[in-house]
């Protein structure tokens, strides 16, 4: 500390301000150095489960609670999904039924949900042949023909919108390692979202999704059985070094991905033919083909890590517009949930507005369950672009969010971090004891059905609070 000009003995101010900026200002105008220190008193759902959290950390139930969480963990870190089928979901999915369409997010009643949502429902129901009309398709839904229930309840990832009916075709992802499996529709080349994702239905999407069930579903099928799978945590791995986040960017995936395809339609289908330049076609207009693959072995993985007796492992992160949601490992299948958080980006349309934007829906963010999206934001410049982010922010993004993780994914290796693992096992106790809130990445919706732009949300910290409060009931009851 150097020494006061005007009075040796006295050793000049430096002040530290909390609080506004505005003091510290002040201090600064009369030539007083001062340090402003970026501090804000922890919200309230935080320190409304302190004396919760510290009885778990502190009692008798936190080896419990170590050895359980470090199973959930050895699961994710274990995870090898296997590409190895594409099938119409009635033929693959345990407990779908011929009436059901299903959608993305929690459940919520028909009369709550969203325009896009219930404009996909109705659709899924007249592609099924169930409705000749929209007016016919919801009078089935209020007779409780019409089954309307969440994808993620049955270890479907449906992006968007999330549509998904019986007759259409999914990919199907195995870990090899429990046996667990994940599904996704595969995107409808051309139409880009169409009825799986934004939720949207025409003659060439009925056309297109005949096509995938008719023919390339069938070839592709034929090829991944012959071949035992494709393994997918390899082409991650090399996509993250590659610059790919996997969540909104998957380009050096899907071109990893689409190469080995095409020499393998060559190896099994030597003779030109109309389903070869079917496959051929799907996969040269689908331009991110490979993200439903990805999703469906993140969902694959979470399954591996669900229903550990004691662990606060987060293992489903989504929302349907309205309401968002989040599963914990403990609790199996039990919904908690708190309105949708809004997306903040950048937009692709010039007169698109932030009123005018759905707030976040989507099942894809399961991606960041395992540690890619967001939690991986430092892997990919171009993603921080895309999002109106520094890169410098992409990988303060994942240090932080490192700080609500159990491990480091040692599957998916970031250049920016060291080549460290990204951030992985989101721990609901660790987002309740620093008021971090997990950062997903996805696409922004208009309330019309239309992708917009691209942004970044946080998941609302009641999600975390009610599971918490649900988890130690549980735990009383079997302490």
């Amino acid at each position: 500390m150097s020494s006061n000009p005007t009075n040796p003995f006295v050793a000049p101010i430096k002040a530290v301000n909390i609080g506004a900026e505005l003091f510290a200002d002040g201090l600064r105008e009369q030539g007083v150095e001062a340090i402003q220190l970026k501090w804000q008193p922890p919200p309230e759902e935080v320190l409304k489960h302190q004396s919760s959290l510290a009885k778990l950390r502190g009692g008798k139930c936190a080896d419990r609670i170590a050895a359980a969480n470090a199973r959930a963990i050895d699961a994710l870190l274990n995870a090898d999904p296997h590409w190895i089928d594409m099938k119409p979901a009635i033929e693959v999915v345990p407990g779908l039924k011929k009436n059901m369409i299903l959608k993305s997010g929690p459940p919520l009643p028909w009369d709550k949900s969203c325009p896009t949502q219930k404009n996909g429902v109705i659709n899924g129901i007249i592609h099924e042949g169930l409705a000749d009309t929209a007016e016919a398709a919801i009078e089935l839904i209020k007779r409780g023909e019409v089954e309307v229930a969440s994808a993620n309840d049955y270890a479907i990832v449906g992006p968007g919108a999330g549509i998904l009916t019986p007759s259409m075709v999914v990919n199907v992802v195995e870990d090899r390692a429990t046996g667990k499996r994940g599904f996704c529709a595969p995107f409808e080349g051309p139409n880009q979202g169409g009825l799986c994702g934004w939720g949207t239905y025409s003659p060439e999407i009925r056309k297109f999704l005949n096509e995938l069930y008719d023919t390339i579903g069938p070839m592709l099928s034929r090829i991944l059985r012959a071949e035992g799978g494709i393994a997918i945590r390899p082409i991650i791995r090399r996509g993250v070094e590659m610059g790919d986040e996997t969540h909104t960017r998957q380009d050096a995936e899907g071109l990893i991905l689409i190469n080995q395809l095409l020499f393998l339609l060559m190896k099994h289908e030597p003779a030109q033919s109309a389903a070869r330049d079917a496959c051929v076609d799907f996969l040269e207009k689908t331009e991110r083909f490979f993200h439903p693959i990805g999703m469906a072995s993140a969902m694959a993985t979470v399954q591996s890590m669900k229903n550990i007796e004691g662990a606060t492992v987060v293992t489903t992160l989504c929302g349907n517009g309205v309401e968002y949601g989040i599963k914990i490992s403990a609790l199996g299948d039990q919904w908690f949930t708190a309105p949708s958080p809004q997306l903040t980006g950048q937009y692709i349309a010039s007169d698109a507005k932030p009123e005018d934007t759905l707030p976040w829906i989507g099942d894809s963010s399961v991606l960041e369950a395992i540690g890619l999206g967001g939690f991986a934001a430092a892997a990919s410049p171009a993603v921080a672009r895309l999002l109106g982010h520094t890169y410098a922010e992409a990988i303060a993004q994942s240090r932080e969010l490192a700080e609500i993780c159990l491990t480091a994914n040692r599957n998916f290796l970031v250049p920016a971090l060291d080549y460290n693992g990204s951030p992985a096992g989101i721990d609901i106790l660790k987002v309740l004891e620093t008021g971090i809130q997990p950062a997903v990445h996805g696409g922004m919706i208009s309330k019309t059905g239309l992708r917009v732009g691209a942004g970044v949300a946080r998941v609302p910290l009641a999600c975390f609070g009610n599971a918490l409060e649900a988890y130690t009931n549980q735990l009383s009851k079997i302490a």
